[in-house]
């Protein structure tokens, strides 16, 4: 089980890359919170080691913060990494 970080609606879940491996939850928290209210913001590590994976996700409770996050961050030059942001897209429910 384990508790799942917490979600917004459809479209206001994003997929980060290329996060510099300095940065834990609290830098990506304080880096996408200007742009609405962030629900949950986590960097991926690995188990074993503990080093950041270098991507990660935020979730706001509103799409339009997320189309503001993704606007201003995409392609933001931190620490000689581009970042990546999209939107985390929905699994297709099976037919």
């Amino acid at each position: 089980g384990g508790a799942k970080a917490a979600q917004g609606p459809a479209n206001a879940n994003l997929f980060i890359y290329h996060i510099p491996v300095s940065w834990g939850d609290a830098e990506l928290l304080g880096c996408f919170q200007p742009f609405g209210n962030v629900l949950s913001a986590t960097v991926f590590k690995d188990k074993t080691t503990g080093q950041s994976k270098g991507f990660g996700f935020v979730s706001y409770d509103q799409n339009q913060s997320a189309a503001n996050a993704i606007a201003a961050m995409n392609g933001m030059q931190v620490e000689g990494k581009r970042l990546k942001v999209e939107i985390k897209k929905q699994k297709a429910a099976p037919y």
